[in-house]
């Protein structure tokens, strides 16, 4: 069935077409959290996980249980087969960060799109509930259920999925480059004023050195978290310059995820693949196991992949609030559906799963978590606004533009150096020699598991951390603990601080080897760094020599080669596969 029928079924008065939604994937931004230029840690707070769980409570209104009398944010599309009361993580994939912040905005969203059964009015004698000798054991907390959220560190290669842009070098290379383009020393100076104006009412706590345009991101940060725990800020901040901070820092990070950079390359939106890769992997799966895996997919990070999906996907070129900053909780949704004129058809679990060519999908936003914040559908890939539903085949050509679903091209156009990416290319290099790689719709295989550089990786880093120990108590070496200064108060010409990955900054602890950002034309300001826009010290590392095999990405959007292998590959990200042909059942293996 395809569009144009179901919209002459409506027309003609015949009996009404039935939405039928197989799969939800949404990538959410996590919320309010102690901002960076606090102490730390730096843990979400009580607002922010309120937020999330007003998100994850409008996600079950949506696909889970929609309210009996509708709802003032969003239609109610039920995902086909989805349990609506009691958790069956076998039909969800919730993914995020490790991040502390972020991986409690998973606990908390959670919470709403499955609340304590106490809660939600649906305990029941089952057998797992009922004692022998007739008593009730329920869950703690009325009743609180348990989802299965996958936490990604660093280590992970599936990390890359939710934040492609930590750890990727030529990520980090092209911000510091323009950091010190004269475009933005001008910035920094015709800004100043501004900031520094604002220091005794909101910034009293800092040295003038960090009030800058540099530290947009951070400053906004800091002043929308005072202004609203802070009852003197609250009533001395004029909104017109809350906005401005908002304005500014929304300005700088669209100039770090995009490709719109005086310098640089696509690597500045390399989140926005990663991101766009993996909902699109995720999506295939569901196709591929007929509707019964991937039902409900959420995954948590920060905003620079919705920044540079915007940019890539084109929302930005037609809607101007696609260029700001998301608001906490904000919600970035790819829905997959069909068609169907039987009745609750919708709900229905003998409802059969459609052919590839009667699937659907729509993207949809919500923007932050307040009680008047509906989810909105919006057109992609430049399409006009009566567009807004796809078909599969349309969706998948636009995503192959720019999406990115293999491993080791990430590590090819990022040139990053860990310990995930040392082992698929010292295994490419190692194919190579033994015969000809081969080319396939989602990059170059690397011919090597993930599964296998984790392992490979750990081994690697547990070997080095022994031999590592051994040699620094053979030789006689001991630790002293000495307290770190407020980096605040740091004075001085011009200096990088960096969060480290337990919080704090790199301010006194700084080592002679570390160099510093030389701005020139007299900006004399003092930049603030964290893990979220990269890694000042890959900027000089010394592998920056080494040469990465050919990755080049040559998917189907015109562009194939024509010895292509569409082989399927496994959903790890490496392998032999097409990403964006039509999906099939997937081989479980081991």
């Amino acid at each position: 069935m395809t569009l144009l029928t179901v919209l002459l079924t409506l027309t003609t008065g015949a009996s009404a077409a039935t939405q039928v939604t197989w799969a939800s994937v949404a990538f959410v931004n996590h919320g309010e959290k102690i901002p960076y230029l606090e102490k730390g840690p730096y843990n979400l707070t009580p607002l922010g996980a309120t937020q999330l769980q007003n998100a994850g409570s409008v996600f079950r209104d949506r696909y889970l249980s929609p309210p009996v009398n509708g709802s003032q944010l969003t239609v109610g599309t039920p995902i086909n087969g989805l349990n609506v009361n009691d958790i069956e993580n076998t039909q969800l994939y919730i993914a995020s960060l490790n991040d502390e912040y972020i991986s409690a905005s998973a606990t908390a969203f959670m919470q709403g799109v499955y609340p304590p059964r106490g809660e939600s009015g649906t305990l029941t004698m089952d057998e797992e509930s009922l004692l022998g000798n007739g008593s009730l054991a329920q869950y703690p907390l009325n009743g609180y259920q348990y989802p299965n959220i996958e936490t990604l560190g660093s280590l992970d290669y599936n990390s890359i999925w939710l934040g492609g842009n930590q750890g990727c070098n030529n990520y980090t290379r092209n911000m510091l480059n323009e950091i010190r383009t004269p475009s933005y020393v001008y910035k920094m100076t015709q800004y100043r004023d501004f900031y520094e104006g604002l220091q005794d009412q909101v910034f009293w706590e800092f040295n003038k050195s960090i009030l800058n345009y540099a530290n947009a991101y951070e400053l906004w940060e800091y002043g929308a978290y005072k202004y609203q725990h802070s009852k003197s800020i609250y009533n001395s901040l004029l909104p017109e310059n809350l906005n401005k901070l908002r304005n500014l820092a929304s300005e700088q990070q669209w100039l770090f995820n995009t490709n719109t950079q005086s310098i640089g390359n696509s690597d500045n939106a390399i989140a926005g693949k990663t991101l766009a890769g993996k909902m699109f992997s995720i999506l295939a799966h569901n196709i591929g196991t007929q509707g019964s895996a991937n039902k409900l997919s959420v995954m948590f990070g920060s905003f620079e992949p919705m920044l540079s999906f915007f940019y890539l996907s084109s929302l930005s070129s037609r809607h101007d609030d696609f260029m700001g900053l998301p608001e906490p909780g904000s919600a970035l949704i790819l829905e997959l559906f069909s068609y169907s004129t039987s009745e609750n058809a919708a709900q229905n679990l003998s409802t059969p799963f459609p052919s590839v060519d009667d699937l659907w999908v729509r993207f949809l936003f919500r923007n932050g978590t307040g009680e008047t914040e509906p989810i909105i559908a919006y057109p992609i890939f430049g399409r006009g606004n009566s567009e807004v539903d796809m078909s599969w085949k349309e969706f998948a050509d636009g995503m192959a533009d720019f999406a990115l679903t293999d491993v080791a091209e990430w590590c090819s156009s990022c040139d990053a150096v860990n310990l995930f990416c040392e082992a698929i290319e010292g295994n490419i290099s190692s194919n190579n020699t033994a015969s000809t790689p081969y080319v396939t719709g989602g990059g170059r295989s690397s011919g090597v598991s993930p599964t296998v550089a984790g392992v490979i990786g750990a081994a690697v880093t547990i070997a080095a951390f022994i031999i590592a120990a051994l040699a620094l108590i053979f030789f006689g070496f001991r630790i002293d603990r000495r307290e770190k200064q407020n980096p605040a108060a740091k004075n001085g010409d011009l200096g990088v601080l960096k969060r480290s990955g337990s919080g704090g900054f790199k301010g006194a602890e700084k080592l002679a080897s570390d160099t510093d950002l030389a701005l020139k034309g007299g900006a004399g300001a003092t930049i603030i760094r964290h893990e979220r826009v990269g890694s000042w010290e890959l900027n000089n590392s010394p592998t920056s020599g080494i040469t990465h095999s050919s990755l080049d990405k040559e998917i189907e959007s015109g562009r194939a080669v024509s010895n292509a292998d569409y082989g399927r590959r496994s959903e790890d990200g490496i392998g032999n596969v097409n990403p964006f042909g039509d999906p099939v059942k997937p081989v479980d293996h081991i």
